[in-house]
């Protein structure tokens, strides 16, 4: 829901837990919002380059992006890093969001690699494929459902998402397959206790 304090959470994860961040919106324009919330949360801890939407901090850099069109996120081939997030996930198409996020690695020991993405219900058909993607949260018709925060596991097989019972590694036509968790948490503007201080916007 809206208000639920999700763009903090992007912002929030890649401030403290991660080093190497890219943010996604589907336009740029759309990035402006969360550059004002990111110079309150940031503060003077960190350098906003407002050319290249860059924040630079000792030991973190943060990027803002941008996929408008769908050969745009070619743009983005190679990119290592370690926290892709994607604020809105419904406005973009799920050949960008995967073609993306095929390059979320570290180099660095230790270093958890992430995707995030946030996002309202989809209101177009270009974003129903966010239901199928967590649809042990979100497809009403799933024979298996998932609970708020659960993790699942999914394998890629022959370029189709396929659940299994764990992250195990398994043998695949040959191939050493590594499944990777994804789950899904629920947000509400009653879990924003500054929001909800103004009854009004409530």
């Amino acid at each position: 829901a809206a208000g639920g304090g999700k763009t903090d959470l992007v912002i929030g994860c890649a401030v403290t837990q991660h080093r190497e961040s890219i943010i996604f919106r589907r336009e740029f324009p759309q990035l402006r919002g969360i550059l004002e919330r990111s110079k309150k949360i940031i503060g003077a801890t960190g350098r906003l380059n407002e050319q290249s939407y860059i924040w630079r901090m000792p030991d973190r850099t943060i990027e803002f992006g941008a996929v408008k069109d769908e050969d745009d996120k070619e743009k983005y081939q190679g990119r290592p890093h370690d926290l892709k997030a994607f604020d809105e996930i419904t406005h973009f198409t799920e050949s960008q969001f995967r073609y993306i996020i095929g390059w979320t690695r570290t180099t660095t020991p230790g270093q958890r690699t992430r995707v995030i993405a946030t996002g309202n219900p989809p209101t177009s058909t270009e974003g129903q494929w966010v239901i199928s993607y967590w649809a042990p949260w979100l497809d009403e018709t799933y024979e298996n459902p998932a609970e708020p925060g659960e993790l699942r596991w999914v394998a890629v097989l022959d370029g189709k998402d396929v659940w299994v019972d764990g992250p195990e590694p398994f043998d695949h036509n040959g191939e050493t397959i590594y499944p990777k968790s994804r789950s899904f948490i629920p947000a509400r503007l009653g879990d924003n206790p500054y929001l909800t201080r103004d009854m009004s916007y409530v």
